[in-house]
């Protein structure tokens, strides 16, 4: 490869996570899940939304939601504080354990991470669509790709 074919590479993986794609995956779960009033609702972090999303599924536990995230014990119980703020969990204890607190959905909540959950698929099944044509050789060749990069980077950072 040479470097201009990297640079129109790292071009196109730079479209599919940024800024403006996210910002059009929020307007479109804002749109879907009718979301009034509080504009803050409109601007949740994806960390937001997976709480929301391992919502979905009943009520857990912090620490379940923890596990389930994979983001820090301090970081998720920020972004807990915020939702609850936001009404769209809330936080509890059951009668057995008065100790251990935790979390379910608002009907607001639920119908957010429903529709996020609806984004998701509508992306999966564009992105199967969009490559349907491609043979299972070219998906191993872009895989096989994409983990080289992604081992290159791995190695350059352990190597700083």
């Amino acid at each position: 490869m040479n470097e201009s074919q990297f640079k129109e590479i790292d071009a196109l993986l730079h479209q599919i996570g940024s800024k403006e794609t996210h910002n059009q995956h929020e307007t479109w779960v804002a749109k879907h899940a009718a979301i009034d009033g509080d504009p803050k609702k409109n601007h949740l972090t994806h960390n937001d939304l997976d709480i929301l999303d391992v919502l979905l599924d009943g009520e857990k536990t912090v620490s379940e939601v923890v596990a389930a995230i994979q983001i820090t014990q301090g970081g998720t119980s920020r972004r807990i504080n915020h939702l609850e703020k936001l009404e769209l969990l809330k936080k509890f204890h059951q009668a057995v354990n008065k100790k251990t607190v935790y979390l379910k959905l608002t009907p607001s909540g639920q119908k957010l991470a429903q529709a996020h959950m609806q984004l998701h698929k509508q992306l999966r099944e564009e992105a199967l669509a969009a490559v349907a044509d491609f043979s299972d050789a070219d998906i191993q060749t872009v895989k096989n790709f994409l983990n080289r990069l992604i081992k290159a980077q791995g190695d350059f950072q352990s190597e700083g």
